[in-house]
């Protein structure tokens, strides 16, 4: 560490803001590879503990530092890192082996390791502390009614109907299927789930009953949580000695004696006093493709997913603490559960959730109602809203940056996001076996940006290679399958499919050190990815 300098000594009048800043940069710079604290910063530049503490968090904020509060690191931000490799101080040829090693995950933390992870603490009881009243999830009704469920209360009924699961036999380890609507049974129903270190299986709202039935068998579900619709849909394959949490409503004697009554038998319950723990390696969630009515592609995410997740709720989507985030896809895929139950709940933000069949006006009547500043969805819902005017909503619209994930948007698109609502988008791209690793941000206040064919840079903790049809790695520009390289990719957590060998050993078809993503494209001498080809349609997440 070199010896404490006054950034300001030499700077030319009017300048010291700027020049102090500069300091904090090389401060961060000069730190080792996991990062510096505040008071490393302090030490290096020889500013007050206010000063240095305002600089970093404007650094932060304009992307040129990272923060990462649970182990209070301050790292290199992304542009930094970007302009180092524009500049050349990485050469092209090693760009790609070298990005994991000089660019790691502030995520990789000793909570989402080991073998005693307490998941529900994670994800909701450490909150309590300062938000115990602060709403974990709102929820806005068809008919425009809105409800909260604060993370006290759902500490609380989650608790209570851990215990219920308890009672039944539910254990770690077991798959229970949840079959609901989006709304506040579904948040405490998970959370149960994960408190009894068991096994959270959504079902998609969309799903035939012979889809239903296909799944529940496969999984060996033990146990499943629903409304009267659901039930009723998969009731003839629903095996008797199942037991079934059914939310009350009407015509609940139609299947009188195979179901216990959710919400009474929550009321009824103590709390249970622990939650269970997983190892970092224990599955927390159970899905399969959506697109099948067989059982395809048994998809386990372990915990330690948390690391890849949270990143992405924090670099990718960036999502901040101030912001009223709102991720609209459906709970059913994986682009709904890692970031819009899991993630959020994980970085202790609120879950908005909205119910009934999609609609335009519905979307633009909420984004105006909640003030909503960071906005994510699918590619069908965002192309769906040129059909509406954001202009007629009843309050101005408050976004700071919509992301859209899934596919390639088309230019008009991006043109009416940045031009006509005024915001950047982030365009990104990832697997259901990974989540979202690459992403391209366009921006209205950028012309540049707006042009960019490419669809944009690997995230931290992640290596993407172009591998030939034997499985050689290629140069800088050769056209060939995109594969992520799993021994640099210290975030990439999927190993394996459930009960499909087939599937696994396509997926690693040159051995475990390539998880081919099963799509063509190649790299630039910037590491930009170029996406060309669907081999197997597989770069959208919600797509096999």
């Amino acid at each position: 560490m070199t010896a404490p300098l006054d950034p300001d000594s030499t700077s030319p009048k009017g300048a010291q803001s700027l020049s102090r800043a500069v300091a904090v940069l090389r401060a961060v710079a000069d730190a080792p590879t996991h990062g510096a604290r505040l008071a490393d910063l302090m030490a290096h530049t020889g500013l007050s503990k206010p000063t240095t503490h305002r600089l970093a968090a404007t650094l932060v904020h304009e992307g040129l530092l990272a923060y990462d509060p649970a182990t209070r690191l301050y790292t290199l931000g992304a542009f930094c890192l970007s302009l180092g490799r524009r500049a050349g101080t990485m050469p092209a040829e090693t760009a790609t082996e070298s990005d994991p090693a000089s660019v790691p995950s502030l995520y990789q933390r000793p909570e989402y390791r080991g073998d005693a992870i307490a998941l529900a603490h994670l994800l909701c009881d450490r909150h309590l502390p300062g938000k115990r009243s602060h709403p974990a999830m709102i929820h806005e009704s068809v008919s425009g009614q809105t409800s909260e469920l604060s993370f006290g209360r759902l500490a609380d009924y989650s608790s209570r109907f851990a215990r219920v699961l308890a009672s039944i036999g539910i254990k770690k380890g077991d798959c229970v299927a949840v079959m609901l609507p989006k709304g506040v049974e579904l948040i405490i129903a998970a959370l149960a789930i994960w408190r009894v270190g068991a096994v959270y299986m959504p079902l998609f709202s969309t799903y035939s009953a012979s889809a239903v039935n296909a799944r529940l068998e496969s999984s060996d579900v033990k146990a499943i949580v629903a409304n009267r619709v659901l039930v009723e849909r998969a009731r003839k394959y629903i095996k008797p000695s199942t037991p079934v949490f059914l939310v009350e409503g009407d015509h609940i004697n139609r299947i009188e004696g195979r179901v216990t009554q959710f919400w009474s038998s929550i009321y009824e319950a103590e709390p249970l006093a622990e939650a269970a723990t997983y190892a970092a390696d224990d599955p927390f969630l159970m899905t399969y493709s959506t697109k099948t009515v067989e059982p395809r592609y048994g998809l386990f995410t372990p915990v330690r997913a948390l690391a890849a997740i949270e990143q992405y709720m924090r670099l990718g989507l960036d999502v901040r603490d101030e912001d009223v985030f709102w991720n609209m896809t459906d709970q059913g895929w994986e682009y709904g559960i890692f970031y819009g139950l899991v993630g959020p709940l994980l970085i202790g933000t609120s879950i908005l959730f909205c119910d009934g069949p999609y609609d335009v006006s519905q979307g633009y009547r909420v984004l105006s109602k909640f003030r909503v500043t960071n906005l994510t969805a699918a590619p069908s819902q965002i192309k769906a809203w040129r059909r509406g005017d954001p202009s007629a909503a009843s309050h101005q619209l408050a976004l700071r940056v919509v992301t859209v994930g899934g596919e390639p948007l088309p230019r008009d698109i991006i043109a009416w996001v940045t031009q006509k609502l005024g915001v950047p988008l982030i365009n990104q791209y990832g697997h259901r076996e990974a989540g979202m690793i690459i992403g391209m941000k366009h921006d209205p206040h950028d012309p540049r940006s707006l042009n960019r064919v490419s669809v944009g840079r690997v995230a931290p903790g992640f290596s993407l290679v172009v591998l030939d049809d034997k499985g050689a790695e290629l140069g800088v520009g050769a056209e060939g399958i995109l594969a992520i390289h799993v021994r640099r990719s210290p975030l990439f957590w999927f190993r394996a499919y459930s009960k499909d060998e087939v599937a696994t050993k396509a997926r690693f078809r040159f051995g475990s050190a390539y998880y081919i993503i099963g799509d063509t494209g190649h790299m630039d001498a910037d590491g930009c990815v170029h996406y060309s080809g669907q081999a197997s349609h597989a770069i959208s997440m919600h797509t096999d």
